[in-house]
């Protein structure tokens, strides 16, 4: 009997229904070498990655690795790292991969939360050499519908074990992360990540543009789409006009190419939202020709496959709302939007909360006070517990605010920021990029076009507007934008007038001279391709 196997892109596992645990790591190497390819014991050293600027990101399951590289044909391996035998009179490098629940620190004053949900007194772990036992909180969590029992910890970034104490008995949380111990028992693990260092290598003050031909496939106009990073590639679905085909963009090599899927495809949309869990992604809402749709379609990359997900509606119809994932708590949470009746009458924004679980689909209404005014057009970006609002508009007014929500506390703050905030607008992009928040683009209250680039630390509040070099994108709102590498910048399609949107665009952080190399690499690249396309037409 013939079966088909779906493996994860990812992590090349097989794990139906459930998200990917492969983590993005990031290799580098530091020294000379025109041609550098990584090669690791996740695939046996069978098949090498090439570096683009010395640089790559694959995605690797949980496990320690050996690895080296092959620069310009010669085998090499990082001395200053930590390094095994390799029985062939030299070395490997070794790397371990944490855990997927890693609690990452960007704030110089945030603590890591430990927390379960039965009762609980003390938590005792090995970031004292489990000498001390700290007392545990307890509040109602609106998410879980029951008490939690927590404490914050002051750690540094490493790996540590914990167990919970309940009168005189230890024992462990099964439904988070856990390690054997030494006594035949488990033992709770977290993981800090702490990114101060990585963000010190960027510079953020200077920005550099390079502007790409699609391979394969162009689009005449392209707008209200979306665009989600899984593996190694782009998933661009949908947006104006009439569109609900799916297209993978290669980070490679710039192929364009339609996707070739199954089951049940959603109807022609712009304006929906997207959201990547695992291997697949979520796509809600969004308008067709005719009416605002409310449904819900499930993509699994791994598997080409469509489905339509089955949900209890409980909130009003509405579009261009924002919609992002709560990773700690598995919830999709749905911010604001905008609706109008069919026959024109009834014209209605939102400034309301609603929360999905992503594993049963049941979406509930969060009631909180001291709201932002109801917008639509606005970006959300969720970093940990706290999901931040951008921008917007309603009926009377363009917003350059921003609010955020602890989920924590289940509270709305309005951020009092420095530096120079952005002019008003709406349908821009929002994006994540170490401990700054990306906004590009979008429309402002004179129904101008924007390519404005402004970055925001919500570490200390701040807005930087960078100095921008290269070929900057035309100005454009309703584009798509999503990050590659953890610091590279894409932006595909918008609203740009009459003109084809034939190209995307890349922001590196630097200078022109500090991105000249990589800028090199991807063209050599793009004409290797062309070359092996003029060979085919040839034969």
């Amino acid at each position: 009997m013939n079966m088909n196997i779906n493996r994860c892109q990812d992590c090349g596992n097989i794990h139906p229904r459930q998200p990917c645990a492969a983590q993005p790591v990031k290799f580098i190497w530091p020294y000379e070498g025109k041609e550098v390819l990584i090669f690791g014991s996740w695939n046996l050293f069978q098949v090498g990655t090439k570096l683009i600027g010395k640089k790559c990101t694959l995605n690797l399951a949980v496990g320690q690795y050996e690895y080296k590289f092959l620069v310009d044909n010669h085998w090499r391996y990082l001395q200053n790292e930590e390094i095994v035998h390799d029985n062939h009179g030299s070395h490997n490098n070794i790397i371990q991969v944490l855990p997927k629940r890693a609690y990452q620190i960007f704030e110089s004053n945030a603590k890591p939360l430990i927390r379960l949900f039965e009762m609980a007194d003390e938590v005792i772990g090995s970031w004292d050499n489990w000498s001390q036992p700290i007392k545990l909180q307890k509040r109602y969590n609106q998410f879980k519908l029951c008490d939690e029992y927590y404490t914050y910890i002051d750690l540094q970034e490493g790996r540590y074990e914990f167990i919970f104490k309940r009168g005189k008995e230890y024992f462990h949380d099964s439904c988070q992360p856990t390690i054997s111990n030494a006594f035949g028992k488990k033992n709770n693990i977290v993981v800090v990540l702490i990114n101060k260092t990585e963000t010190q290598e960027l510079d953020f003050n200077n920005i550099y543009w390079t502007k790409h031909d699609l391979l394969y496939h162009t689009f005449d106009h392209i707008y209200g789409h979306s665009m989600t990073s899984i593996g190694n590639q782009f998933y661009i679905f949908g947006g104006a006009p009439s569109r609900n085909e799916i297209y993978k963009l290669s980070f490679g090599d710039h192929q364009l190419n339609l996707e070739e899927t199954e089951g049940e495809m959603p109807r022609p949309r712009a304006y929906h939202n997207a959201i990547a869990y695992g291997d697949k992604i979520l796509f809600f809402g969004g308008v067709d020709e005719h009416s605002i749709l409310n449904d819900h379609f499930v993509y699994v990359t791994s598997a080409k496959t469509w489905y339509l997900a089955k949900t209890d509606k409980k909130w009003t119809e509405r579009e261009r709302a924002s919609l992002t994932f709560y990773a700690q708590e598995e919830l999709v949470i749905l911010f604001g939007g905008y609706y109008l009746s069919p026959d024109l009458e009834v014209e209605l924004i939102y400034n309301d909360v609603y929360y999905m679980n992503i594993q049963n689909m049941q979406w509930v209404k969060l009631n909180i006070n001291n709201q932002p005014q109801p917008r639509y057009g606005h970006t959300a970006i969720q970093v940990n517990e706290k999901m931040y609002i951008f921008c917007g508009k309603n009926q009377d007014e363009y917003f350059n605010d921003i609010w955020m929500l602890n989920f924590e506390t289940v509270q709305w703050q309005q951020i009092q920021t420095l530096g120079v905030a952005p002019e008003p607008r709406y349908g821009h992009t929002t994006n994540l990029i170490k401990s700054k928040i990306c906004i590009f683009g979008g429309r402002n209250s004179k129904s101008n076009r924007l390519n404005d680039l402004h970055l925001f630390d919500f570490t200390t509040n701040t807005w930087i507007t960078p100095t921008q070099y290269g070929q900057m994108p035309s100005p454009r709102y309703f584009h798509a934008a999503d990050i590659y590498n953890e610091e590279q910048l894409w932006i595909l399609g918008g609203n740009i007038g009459l003109k084809r949107n034939e190209h995307f665009y890349i922001m590196n952080f630097g200078k022109q001279e500090e991105t000249t190399q990589v800028q090199q690499q991807i063209q050599q690249q793009q004409q290797q391709q062309q070359q092996q396309q003029q060979k085919q037409q040839l034969i």
